[in-house]
């Protein structure tokens, strides 16, 4: 190799060597900035909590916990607000969490901003202060601190898991909840009533060879209206094969009307029973008692009947003299005692065998109902009714939900 030739491969291996110095330099800088400023950025970086005007505290691990359709109202109500999800299991949410004071989620938190929205007056009554934050109240119960007792995991580290903890005992996932399914829904080894779980389910009643079953209802109320309309074609299905009645809530929320058609059907009860499913079916279409009474022809033993109830009942009297009234109700006290025997607190109530039951207010839900309380159950019970839930008030047209709400 010639001396030129020489002179440049090192002038070259210089030069490389430069650049991979300049190159380790570059990293070593790079490297050594990032540790400068990263506790920075640590101590002020922007959380979701500081770029939120709401914040919607939750726990993934709670399956009841849905707040969806209260996060879509909030977000209608304000607009111009930032609303962010933030899961109690992220280092965030439980920092939230405990800075809050908090004892349950889901949590719904407002900044102080809110006094100065449009809108505030929505909220501004239901709004507590819970450390930096203003929480909704919505009736939250789930602890994120304690045992979740479905999903395998010992949340509290106190060395039990699921059912074996003791704070579990009463959750629903522990427990024969579903006392007519003939299952083993716990695993216990004990099916439906023969499960403690079920020692006071309405479904594990005295089983008699003809149910008693009482409806307790007002007459003018639509929750009411509603359940009897379901409960016709199943009461009229069982026949005598069970003791069938219609009772009164020991209060009337609408008006005199109420009363005097709760008394006159009292009376059917009593002195034409054998015609009641006829009026009451004409009752529910459209209300109209006069035209009823005409087309189902009852007359004679009514009006005695009548007069003598409202006697001993003091039924007049009492709406008469409002210091008798409970509130802004007057009582209504043919079926006082039954009322506070089985604990009614408004219409509808639903008893049967004497125990306080629990249904949709459809056909073939309360027809199953009813059938539950049998010894040996008839062929009618096997037969098809409607599952669809009649629409609240008079009418026979169109449906409703499966509501539980009352009047009451």
């Amino acid at each position: 190799m010639d001396l030129k030739n020489k002179v440049k491969k090192e002038d070259f291996v210089v030069k490389i060597k430069k650049k991979n110095l300049l190159i380790i330099l570059a990293v070593i800088a790079i490297i050594a900035i990032v540790f400068m400023v990263k506790p920075y950025l640590q101590k002020n970086k922007i959380s979701v909590a500081d770029s939120s005007d709401i914040i919607v505290l939750n726990d993934i691990r709670c399956k009841e916990c849905d707040v969806t359709s209260v996060i879509t109202q909030l977000k209608n109500a304000f607009p111009d607000f930032v609303v962010s999800e933030i899961d109690y299991m992220d280092e965030e949410g439980k920092g939230i969490y405990e800075a809050s004071n908090l004892t349950a989620l889901p949590a719904i938190l407002f900044k102080d901003n809110v006094k100065d929205n449009a809108n505030y007056t929505q909220v501004g009554n239901y709004l507590e202060q819970k450390g930096d934050f203003l929480s909704l109240r919505i009736g939250a119960s789930f602890d994120p601190a304690g045992e979740v007792c479905d999903n395998e995991i010992d949340d509290d580290s106190n060395g039990k898991t699921d059912c074996e903890d003791e704070s579990c005992k009463t959750n629903p996932a522990c427990m024969e909840t579903i006392c007519n399914d003939e299952k083993d829904d716990e695993g216990d080894g004990l099916v439906d009533c023969d499960d403690p779980d079920c020692e006071k389910s309405w479904q594990c009643m005295p089983k008699t060879d003809k149910p008693e079953v009482e409806l307790f209802v007002m007459s003018q109320c639509p929750y009411g209206t509603q359940i009897e309309k379901g409960m016709l074609p199943a009461a009229i299905l069982l026949g005598d094969k069970i003791d069938f009645s219609v009772k009164f809530v020991y209060y009337a929320m609408h008006g005199e009307k109420e009363i005097k058609e709760q008394t006159l059907q009292y009376c059917i009860q009593k002195e034409y029973n054998d015609k009641y499913f006829d009026y009451l079916a004409c009752f529910l279409k459209e209300g109209n008692t006069d035209d009823c009474l005409k087309e189902v022809e009852l007359n004679g033993k009514m009006d005695t009947c009548i007069a003598e109830t409202d006697a001993q009942f003091k039924i007049t009297e009492k709406f008469n003299d409002k210091s008798t009234w409970l509130g802004s109700y007057p009582p209504f006290d043919i079926d006082k005692e039954l009322n506070e025997k089985y604990d009614i607190a408004g219409s509808p109530g639903l008893v049967i065998n004497g125990a306080v039951a629990s249904a949709s207010r459809d056909s073939a839900s309360l027809l199953d109902a009813i059938c539950t309380g049998f010894i040996e159950k008839p062929e009618e019970c096997s037969q098809q009714l409607s599952s669809t839930s009649p629409s609240p008030g008079f009418g026979f047209e169109g449906t409703g939900s499966a509501s539980t709400a009352t009047c009451g």
